[in-house]
């Protein structure tokens, strides 16, 4: 009797055992249908944003009389005095048949996404007791270099009101020296203790949609993506002009500014 009631335990056990062993084929739970994620528009993969093909351009004109260029004397550097024999002229604004130079012009709203900097340095050079280019533009993280192609005593000197400031000394031509700043920041005023004319502007933003005017007051933004945009033209004596401007795609748009005398 004992051995009836075992055995017939063990023929109920068998089947289910092979049911959960997989004695019946189960069905695998069905996958989960896979997602794709879309970059927002004007963004590309890794976070940064997409180039454009659309660009604004234009010239920065002056109405009026423009003030007569500075004299400056440069006999207290001997060196100095020597490359300007006749005495050295600084026009702060510097017309050419209406257009106004070495105007700063951005895209002070409108763009959307991160734009990395750049690797390659932009270059700030002491040559002939001047600073050269007097306009320099450069974004957040990009290296700048300072160079000293004199045979005299310059230093560089920016006077931020928000990046770190740093005075650096160059006593040989030659030397160099590479800085970066890490916020952004417009018309940054530099200059030389040592010859006090000497006189630069930085400008650092975190997109790369900007210009400094030709000797003909041109200037042209390249890489936007379409959208519709302010911008702004400044220069270090005049006051400041602003723009509105939509592009599209592909687009060649032309936004012109004037400052009066």
């Amino acid at each position: 009797m004992f051995m009836r009631k075992t055995l017939a335990v063990v023929a109920l056990a068998v089947p289910l055992a092979l049911v959960a062993c997989g004695g019946e084929k189960q069905e695998a739970p069905a996958a989960a249908p896979a997602t794709t994620q879309t970059a927002a528009p004007g963004v590309a993969a890794g976070g940064a944003a997409a180039k454009g093909s659309a660009s604004i351009g234009g010239k920065i004109s002056f109405a009026g009389t423009a003030p007569a260029p500075e004299k400056i004397k440069v006999s207290a550097d001997p060196y100095c005095q020597k490359e300007h024999k006749d005495g050295l002229e600084r026009k702060v604004v510097d017309v050419k048949d209406g257009g106004l130079k070495d105007v700063f012009v951005y895209v002070k709203s409108g763009v959307t996404g991160t734009y990395p900097p750049p690797t390659e340095a932009v270059e700030l050079d002491q040559t002939g007791c001047m600073y050269k280019p007097h306009i320099v533009a450069l974004q957040v993280g990009q290296p700048l270099k300072i160079k000293n192609d004199d045979e005299t005593l310059h230093n560089i000197h920016p006077r931020p009101a928000v990046n770190q400031e740093f005075n650096v000394g160059q006593a040989r031509k030659g030397m160099e020296v590479t800085k970066t700043f890490d916020k952004k920041e417009v018309m940054i005023p530099v200059g030389c203790d040592v010859h006090p004319w000497m006189r630069s502007f930085i400008s650092v933003l975190d997109h790369p949609f900007f210009a400094v005017t030709d000797e003909d007051g041109k200037y042209e933004i390249k890489g936007l993506p379409a959208g519709e945009y302010e911008v702004e033209a400044v220069h270090e004596k005049l006051k400041s002009q602003m723009g509105k401007i939509t592009v599209k795609d592909g687009e060649k748009a032309t936004l012109d500014l004037s400052y009066k005398g």
